[in-house]
């Protein structure tokens, strides 16, 4: 089947809740926050469910099997025509002389008598310059985290992200009709917009890839997110326009590298790993196994260092066994590996640009752990 690119355009401020627990009542958590991008099962969801009404053929346990089985890739983060990637965790922003400046988080063997309680094998990373991080710096450009992953020297634009728009209500009585006395509750909202200020804003879109039968178009308008908050699907009508390809510049780059060689791979979006943090694929990669993702059978990896931020939670409703998911932990979105490849080919990982490498087959086909690939 033909993949293709579809853009997810918000008709409205769109609520990505975090899984807190929240309520208007007395003694409880009376604030709903959102994440700054909805999680990939949530896109996926989405995605399957306009699918699903554009075939009209009902949501049956069967057809749910078949939508549960369909590959989607994303979501990214789109403005302005281009690609914008979670920014790389082996990166530090800070000011020099009020000019931005980037530190490179690099493994290295501390000196004889020095330690540290990483795992056995792992190295630390080490901080060339005693600063403070400057904050803001949360989405790349597709053009700087190229040079990134190749290892220029790069000063990105400062992106912050979706602003939130905050809104205050109160609880109703159902009986009475009126206000609750107290029960004052807010919701953090996600406008699909960025910019310095409501007079710069720019509209800003979601992306996802995936498979689709030829002439097959999922239902244009639907409902994504928390509180069902409207949105409009479009098609986009060429894949490499409107995605990001593996960059000539990489791909000849890895073309170059053999056996010893120090490779890197970043998440765009959060991996839901067997070892938490870990991808449980390390041990069994380059051994043949066909069940791995992409590249990864024929490429023997030795984990090095990692950059790995705080764990996030996931969970959400099985529409299938209709009762809640239990909850997962994943590795955010733009956590960093560092690795020496011990056999093969360098270049076969590359098959698995912007595809996903989280251990599990379903977790695979959610979208979880886009990977880009870099050297170091």
């Amino acid at each position: 089947m033909p993949e293709r690119v579809l853009e997810i355009h918000a008709l409205g401020p769109l609520l990505f809740r975090d899984g807190r627990p929240f309520s208007a009542a007395d003694g409880t958590e009376t604030a709903a926050r959102s994440l700054s991008l909805p999680l990939p099962s949530t896109v996926a969801g989405f995605v399957r469910t306009q699918v699903g009404l554009a075939e009209g053929k009902g949501f049956t346990q069967e057809h749910l099997q078949n939508l549960h089985g369909l590959q989607v890739c994303g979501p990214l983060l789109a403005r302005g025509g281009g690609i914008l990637l979670p920014a790389p965790r082996d990166a530090v922003i800070y000011k020099q002389d009020e000019k931005p400046q980037v530190m490179k988080l690099r493994p290295f063997s501390p000196p004889e008598g020095a330690g540290c309680d990483l795992p056995e094998g792992l190295l630390p990373l080490q901080i060339t310059q005693d600063v403070k991080p400057e904050s803001g710096y949360n989405f790349w450009t597709a053009q700087s985290m190229t040079d990134w992953l190749l290892g220029e020297r790069v000063i990105p634009q400062k992106i912050a992200g979706l602003p939130t728009e905050t809104r205050v209500h109160v609880a109703m009585d159902p009986v009475k009709g009126k206000a609750q006395e107290g029960q004052l509750y807010s919701v953090a909202y996600r406008p699909l917009e960025m910019g310095e200020n409501p007079q710069t804003y720019q509209p800003a879109s979601l992306r996802v890839r995936l498979s689709l039968p030829n002439g097959q178009t999922p239902a244009p308008i639907g409902h994504l997110g928390g509180e069902r908050r409207p949105v409009a699907v479009e098609v986009k009508p060429s894949l490499s326009d409107y995605w990001f390809d593996c960059p000539e510049a990489i791909k000849k780059r890895f073309a170059e590298l053999g056996k010893g060689a120090r490779v890197r791979l970043v998440l765009a979006t959060p991996a839901l790993f067997e070892h938490g943090w870990k991808p449980g694929w390390i041990e069994k990669s380059g051994n043949g196994e066909l069940h791995l993702p992409r590249g990864l059978c024929n490429v023997k990896l030795k984990l090095v260092a990692a950059a790995v931020g705080r764990r996030e939670p996931v969970s959400g409703w099985s529409l299938r066994e209709n009762r809640p998911k239990r909850v997962r932990w994943m590795a955010p979105a733009g956590s960093v590996y560092f690795f020496e490849v011990m056999d093969g080919q360098p270049a076969d990982l590359l098959e698995s640009w912007l595809r996903p490498i989280s251990d599990l087959e379903q977790d695979r086909k959610d979208g979880f752990g886009l990977a880009l690939w870099g050297v170091w």
